[in-house]
């Protein structure tokens, strides 16, 4: 039996937007001590189309380095976002943190 992976969480919170790019950059790096991410979105009140780009970003580094990769996302802004850009089959998106945690420390098939 594998063992659970371990699980980081990244957190996010506010308006992102393209003033906040940088910091969004910053915060989206992928540690090396994890098998499994977690990017927490359910503090974000308003995004643009600027966190999509750093997502995408950050999930081709988590694809490179075999890391597991879920989205929380509780706004309806924003998964309405991911939806119209088309990139809700490119995640794997919860709306409960359980649910995402539970996903994560699957081991995959």
């Amino acid at each position: 039996m594998n063992p659970a992976p371990t699980i980081g969480v990244i957190a996010l919170s506010g308006e992102l937007d393209i003033g906040r790019r940088a910091e969004m950059q910053e915060a989206l790096r992928l540690p090396a001590a994890h098998g499994a991410m977690l990017i927490d979105l359910s503090a974000v009140v308003y995004a643009d189309s600027s966190i999509l780009a750093e997502l995408l970003r950050f999930r081709a580094e988590a694809d490179r380095r075999q890391v597991r990769l879920a989205l929380l996302i509780t706004s309806r802004q924003l998964s309405r976002l991911v939806e119209y850009a088309g990139l809700s089959e490119a995640f794997a998106i919860f709306d409960a943190r359980g649910a995402a945690l539970s996903y994560l420390g699957e081991t995959p098939a």
